[in-house]
């Protein structure tokens, strides 16, 4: 995770470390400022429960040294943000913890960038939302292929709120949809298959909110080939990527956009682009700035 402080609009070192038996720690380094009323935190790729204890000692730090009167978190990827209900008996609802822990915090406005579903607003409080639309509208590049025809493809019948949304923005006609079947049990996909929409001899783009392991996208890429489609590209805001883009890339999928919310910089190159969360709260932030 990378964790950044500002106080009153300037950013603050910090020194984070670990005690000999694995407990995080985490200090604010001088100089000090003599006083500060608003806090901003940035918490890039939050990852784990560690990663939760370093958010949580920075505001203790924090708070006992200042009169705080604003507290800000911007948290571009919202972590358990995929366990929003209980699966099948015996599962947890893993974001509601989550979501009680950070509660705790008492941060008088989260950021977080496309959250998997409207769950998040309903247990996260006073998070604010910055949806899908906005977020990739800031790549100069997608926005021009997309306004000149490439077809916007929803990956199942569950993100038609959000390509609708899409399509909006950047005046599109149609959009087509996609199925699959997914096992609860296992988590194994299979049944991919065209719900709607002609692709023959089209660029088409998949939006969604995340890639993990991309096995959804390789899946449904075959589909779309095999129906003509000329080139299957995928934007995701969170690019989680666990077995890396090279397999995407070798298995139908021609071209990459995702956020810096969680993907590894390191990733960025010709057939991938990055696009940075900073010009995303920047410009899309502003709106709810107290």
């Amino acid at each position: 995770m990378l964790l950044e402080l500002f106080l009153d609009g300037n950013k603050v070192a910090l020194e984070t470390g670990r005690f000999p038996d694995g407990a995080v720690r985490v200090r604010l380094l001088p100089p000090r400022l003599p006083r500060a009323e608003k806090l901003k935190i940035r918490a890039t790729a939050m990852r784990n429960m560690d990663d939760l204890m370093l958010l949580a000692q920075v505001m203790d730090a924090a708070r006992s040294q200042y009169d705080l009167h604003w507290t800000t978190l911007e948290l571009p990827w919202l972590p358990y943000a995929r366990q929003d209900r209980s699966m099948q008996e015996g599962d947890s609802f893993a974001l509601k913890i989550f979501a009680g822990f950070l509660n705790q915090l008492g941060f008088d406005r989260i950021r977080v960038l496309d959250p998997h579903s409207d769950v998040a607003g309903a247990v996260v409080n006073n998070m604010v939302a910055i949806p899908q639309h906005l977020c990739l509208r800031h790549s100069a590049n997608l926005m021009e292929k997309l306004q000149s025809g490439m077809m916007l493809m929803a990956p199942d019948a569950g993100a038609l709120k959000k390509i609708h949304a899409v399509a909006q923005q950047v005046a599109a006609r149609e959009y087509g949809i996609l199925g699959k079947h997914r096992d609860l049990s296992s988590g194994a996909l299979s049944g991919f298959s065209l719900l709607q929409g002609d692709v023959a001899g089209k660029d088409v783009l998949i939006a969604d909110d995340l890639c993990d392991a991309g096995g959804t996208f390789i899946g449904s890429a075959a589909v779309l080939r095999a129906a003509g489609a000329r080139s299957v590209s995928l934007y995701v805001t969170h690019g989680l990527f666990s077995r890396g883009v090279a397999a995407l890339l070798q298995q139908g999928i021609d071209h990459i956009w995702t956020t810096t919310s969680v993907a590894d910089p390191a990733i960025a190159g010709e057939r991938v682009e990055l696009i940075d969360i900073e010009t995303i709260y920047s410009n899309e932030g502003a709106a709810h700035a107290h």
